[in-house]
């Protein structure tokens, strides 16, 4: 991969550029020396790279909202860049898979077209409803909160049936005014692990093999923290997509489903 190119799948990853998030980390780091020894500034402005002791203080105030010196007296709490890997574990045809995130969802709207999907055939039929929903329905839905993302929403109204309902859909603030032949559905506020597909193609070219792909490495990494949580999916999930977040490169999809968290 080129300089360029991973300079681009960085900023467009963590929406900081590469840059940047260098130097944050040459200043977190030089904290343990700051807050941990006595070495003067000076040298633990030379040891993180910078060949004056004026450019790491004005470095770390721009970072940070105090000197070096203030931070070592003022007792402050100080929140540091962590470490980010851009190139996780977990790849779908060659993109990207972040996660697991636990992320608090609060409850909302969606309004959309319903489709029943036999579960074999959902990584086929429902991106295709997606793309109908999309390209020729979302523009009836009045008012939509968020007017370019895309939310599709599965539930499973019993376990044991081979089907689900799928709605493509959009936010709306309430389910007022609901168009004929559109449905509304409400999202209950639960805890919900989160995962994020950053993928070399654009958003319409999620096709039924990266689909199929990206859900098994979901089950995958699920299964590496079951003892940290149960994924309640039987109950409902949904993928959301941005379409603005589309470069002409990189596309991103996040998906979520709520879970049952397990006190240890």
């Amino acid at each position: 991969m080129s300089n360029v190119h991973l300079r681009r799948l960085f900023k467009f990853a963590f929406g900081v550029p590469l840059k940047s998030y260098i130097r944050s980390r040459k200043l977190a780091v030089s904290l343990e020396n700051l807050m941990q020894t006595k070495k003067r500034v000076l040298d633990i402005a030379i040891e993180c790279g910078y060949e004056h002791e004026q450019t790491y203080i004005r470095a770390f105030k721009r970072e940070y909202g105090l000197t070096p010196g203030e931070c070592r007296d003022s007792g402050q709490y100080i929140h540091v860049t962590t470490p980010l890997h851009l190139f996780p574990k977990n790849n779908v045809s060659g993109n990207l898979v972040y996660g697991p995130d636990m992320v608090m969802i609060p409850s909302f709207h969606l309004m959309g077209q319903i489709y029943q999907i036999e579960i074999a055939e959902a990584p086929t039929k429902a991106p295709e409803a997606a793309k109908q929903f999309w390209w020729n329905r979302r523009h009836i839905i009045p008012n939509p909160a968020e007017p370019n993302i895309y939310y599709g929403l599965t539930r499973t109204p019993d376990p044991s049936l081979s089907w689900t309902y799928y709605l493509p859909s959009m936010r709306v603030m309430d389910l007022n005014g609901i168009p004929e032949g559109f449905t509304g559905d409400t999202v209950r506020a639960s805890m919900c692990v989160g995962f994020r597909y950053i993928g070399n193609h654009h958003y319409e070219e999620i096709s039924e093999l990266r689909a199929e792909e990206l859900y098994t490495a979901i089950d995958r990494l699920v299964k590496e923290h079951s003892g940290r949580y149960e994924l309640l999916d039987s109950e409902f999930f949904f993928e959301k997509i941005d379409m603005d977040a589309y470069d002409g490169e990189y596309c991103q999809m996040e998906w979520f489903a709520p879970i049952k968290v397990y006190n240890t």
